[in-house]
C-alpha cells in the first residue's frame, strides 16, 4: 500500500514537523559602476575548481527506510547552499582579483632588473684607411626603482584598496541573495505540503459524503442525482490530491537547484517559527489517492440511523495551534538598520571613494618622478675591456599631454559625480523599497488571525450545514458549497502564512539583515 508520505521519499524529499598604471582587472581606472551583487563567508577556497556532483534520478520508492532520512531545518538548507553554490565562488574569486590588485598597485615601488649580453663586429675598408676589424663582447645587469612619484601610486594603491572593500560588499549581496533564496523556497515547501494535507483530507471527506449519500440512496432518502454529484466531487478531490502532489514535486526542486543539492539521499523538512502546522507531520502515514476510500475515521450514526460526516471530519485541522510571532521592530528603524547593514549600499560608497582616488592619481601626472638607479657592465674587445660601475639618481617628469590630461580630469570628475549620484539613488530606492515590504508584512501580519477565525467559522458551517442534509434540512448543493468554502479557508489561510513569511524574508533582506539578525 503506497502512502503519502512514501510519495514524498520517492521524489527526494519529505517533511517533518516544528598592472601599476592602472587598478586591477575587475575595473578600468575610470569607469561605470557595477550593479549589486553579496555577505557571509563560503567555503574555504580551493586551488583548483571541481566539476559539480549531481544527485542521481531517482526512479520510484528509494531503499532507505524512512526513520533513517536525516533531517535538515531551514538553517541547514541555507548552510548546505553557502557551501556549494558556485555562484558564492564566482563573487569569491572577484573578491580574490581584487586583492592582487592591490599588489599589483603597490609592485610600482618594487625594483626593477634589467640584465643584457651584446655582441658586436666592426669592419671598416676604404681606398685612403687602413683596413680594420674588431670583435666586442659584453654584458650589463642594473637595478633602478621609483623612490617616489609624488601621490600617485598611492592614489593607485587606494583605489585597489577601495576596489576590493566593494568587491567584498558584492559578495556578500550575493551572499544575501542566496541565504534568502533558499529559505523563501523551503517556506514553498512547507505551503505545498499543508495544502496536502487539505487536499488529502477533502478526499477522505469526500469519501465519506459519497459513501453516506450512496447509503441513502439506497434507503430511499436521497435521489440518484445527489449520489452522482458526490462521485463527481470526489472525483475533482482526487485531481486537486494529484495536482496538489505536483506541486509539492516543483516547490522541492525549486529548494534543492537554490541548495546545489548535490547528495544521493533524500532529506527531511521541518516547521518553522511562523510555519507551524499541527498536522504537517512527515511521520504520520497518510492515505494516498489509491487507498482513499478506507476512511481514517468512521461515520457516526444517530439514533434514527442517520449518517453524520461531522464525526468523520477530523477536528485537529491545519490551524490547530498555529501561532504567529510577530516582528518587534519600527518602520524607522528598519529604514535606519538597512541604510547601515546594505551592502549593495557600502558597494556604492567605496566606489566613491574609488572614483575619488582615480581622480587624484590623474591631477597627478603633473608631478614628476624621483627615480634611482644601480648598473655594472663588462665589454671586452681584441686589445681592450670596460668594466663600468654607475649609481645615479633623477627626477623628471616623463612625457606629459597637459592637453589629454586636461580631458581625463572633466572625465574622473563625471564618473565621481555618477559615483555619488549612484549612492543617493541606492539610498532613495533603499529607503522606499523596505517601507513597502514593511508595510506588507504588517498587513498580512494581521490578516493570519482573521483568516484563522474565517476557518473557525466555515467548519462551524459546514458541520452545521451537514447535520441538516442529514435529516433532510438542506439540499446537497448547499452541503457542497460549505465544504468549498471551508476547503478554500483553509488553503487560502495556508496561503496567507506564506505570504507572511515571504514578506518577512523580504523585508529583512531589503534590510540588508541575515537571518541570525532577525529582530
Amino acid at each position: 500500500m503506497l502512502t503519502i508520505a512514501a510519495f514524498l521519499m520517492s521524489v527526494s524529499f519529505v517533511y517533518a514537523a516544528p598592472n601599476s598604471n592602472s587598478t586591477n582587472s575587475r575595473r578600468p581606472l575610470l569607469s561605470i559602476f557595477k550593479k549589486n551583487s553579496s555577505n557571509q563567508k563560503v567555503k574555504k577556497k580551493k586551488n583548483k575548481v571541481e566539476e559539480i556532483k549531481l544527485p542521481p534520478v531517482i526512479q520510484g520508492r528509494p531503499k532507505i527506510p524512512f526513520n533513517q532520512l536525516p533531517v535538515m531545518s531551514i538553517e541547514d538548507c541555507v548552510k548546505y547552499a553557502l557551501e556549494h553554490n558556485p555562484q558564492l565562488m564566482v563573487s569569491e574569486e572577484r573578491v580574490n582579483a581584487s586583492k592582487a590588485g592591490i599588489g599589483e598597485a603597490r609592485s610600482s615601488y618594487a625594483p626593477r632588473l634589467t640584465a643584457g649580453v651584446n655582441y658586436n663586429h666592426n669592419h671598416n675598408q676604404g681606398t685612403r684607411i687602413t683596413n680594420t676589424h674588431d670583435n666586442a663582447l659584453g654584458f650589463n645587469v642594473g637595478i633602478s626603482e621609483m623612490i617616489w612619484d609624488f601621490g600617485k601610486t598611492t592614489a593607485r594603491i587606494n583605489m585597489a584598496k577601495y576596489d576590493t572593500q566593494s568587491a567584498q560588499y558584492d559578495h556578500d549581496f550575493e551572499t544575501l541573495n542566496v541565504i534568502y533564496l533558499v529559505r523563501i523556497n523551503y517556506y514553498k515547501v512547507l505551503s505545498a505540503l499543508a495544502n496536502l494535507d487539505i487536499f488529502e483530507q477533502n478526499v477522505r471527506i469526500q469519501t465519506l459524503n459519497y459513501d453516506r449519500t450512496k447509503a441513502m440512496f439506497d434507503e430511499g432518502l436521497k435521489s440518484k442525482i445527489d449520489v452522482v454529484n458526490a462521485e463527481v466531487n470526489l472525483a475533482d478531490a482526487k485531481i486537486q490530491l494529484v495536482e496538489g502532489q505536483n506541486n509539492l514535486l516543483n516547490a522541492i526542486i525549486a529548494l534543492q537547484n537554490s541548495m546545489f543539492y548535490e547528495e544521493e539521499k533524500p532529506f527531511v523538512v521541518k516547521n518553522t517559527e511562523n510555519f507551524g502546522f499541527l498536522k504537517a507531520d512527515y511521520k504520520k502515514k497518510m492515505e494516498s489517492v489509491n487507498t482513499a476510500k478506507q476512511p481514517v475515521v468512521s461515520a457516526k450514526r444517530t439514533d434514527d440511523g442517520l449518517i453524520m460526516l461531522s464525526s468523520g471530519i477530523e477536528h485537529n485541522d491545519i490551524i490547530q495551534d498555529y501561532k504567529l510571532n510577530p516582528m518587534k521592530l519600527s518602520k524607522q528603524d528598519a529604514v535606519d538598520k538597512a541604510f547601515d547593514e546594505r551592502p549593495d549600499l557600502k558597494s556604492n560608497e567605496m566606489l566613491v571613494k574609488v572614483q575619488d582616488e582615480s581622480l587624484k592619481a590623474i591631477r597627478r601626472q603633473y608631478a614628476p618622478e624621483i627615480t634611482g638607479n644601480l648598473s655594472w657592465s663588462y665589454t671586452k674587445n681584441e686589445k681592450t675591456y670596460s668594466s663600468p660601475f654607475q649609481v645615479g639618481a633623477g627626477i623628471g617628469l616623463g612625457s606629459i599631454n597637459p592637453y589629454g590630461i586636461h580631458y581625463q580630469i572633466k572625465e574622473g570628475e563625471s564618473y565621481l559625480n555618477i559615483a555619488k549620484h549612484n549612492v543617493n539613488i541606492a539610498k532613495t530606492d533603499i529607503y522606499w523599497e523596505v517601507q513597502n515590504n514593511y508595510i506588507t508584512m504588517r498587513q498580512l501580519e494581521r490578516k493570519i488571525p482573521l483568516m484563522n477565525t474565517k476557518v473557525k467559522a466555515t467548519l462551524e458551517n459546514f458541520e452545521l450545514a451537514d447535520g441538516r442534509y442529514s435529516v433532510g434540512l438542506n439540499n446537497y448543493v448547499e452541503l457542497q458549497d460549505a465544504l468549498t468554502n471551508y476547503n478554500n479557508a483553509q488553503l487560502n489561510f495556508v496561503e496567507t502564512v506564506l505570504n507572511y513569511n515571504i514578506a518577512r524574508e523580504t523585508l529583512l533582506k531589503s534590510m540588508g539583515l541575515k537571518p541570525v539578525n532577525e529582530i
